[in-house]
């Protein structure tokens, strides 16, 4: 079974719509953790009921952007993601955080810039 990790800051629909797909539809992909860096995501609620970790990482308690994205990455290689979905990610991520990752994330919500940074 491939392990699917979900960055999402909001309501989760798009995340809810990957969890309903792997029900249905997906015979090797399981949502095993969605991370989110708001802790009020609507989306974390989404995660638990399907038994995947819920995860909130506070931005404010780094010092850095780097920073963050290292623990973010650490946390989430505990779950040794087949692929990274962001689902309605509005977070910036580092290029170490992008190359960490490369060949297995995919962005599913483009945001229109500058509107909508993420």
């Amino acid at each position: 079974m491939k392990s699917i990790v979900v960055l999402v800051s909001g309501n989760g629909s798009n995340l809810q719509a990957i969890i309903d797909a792997c029900e249905t539809s997906i015979d090797n992909g399981k949502v095993t953790a969605v991370f989110s860096n708001k802790a009020t995501a609507y989306a974390l609620e989404r995660a638990k009921t399907v038994g995947a970790a819920a995860k909130f990482v506070d931005p404010d308690a780094f010092d850095t952007r780097d920073a963050f994205d290292n623990e973010l990455m650490r946390q989430m290689d505990e779950y040794e993601p087949d692929l990274v979905i962001l689902a309605g990610y509005m977070r910036i991520l580092s290029g170490a955080f992008v190359r960490h990752f490369l060949g297995r994330m995919i962005n599913i919500h483009p945001s229109l810039l500058p509107k909508y940074p993420g």
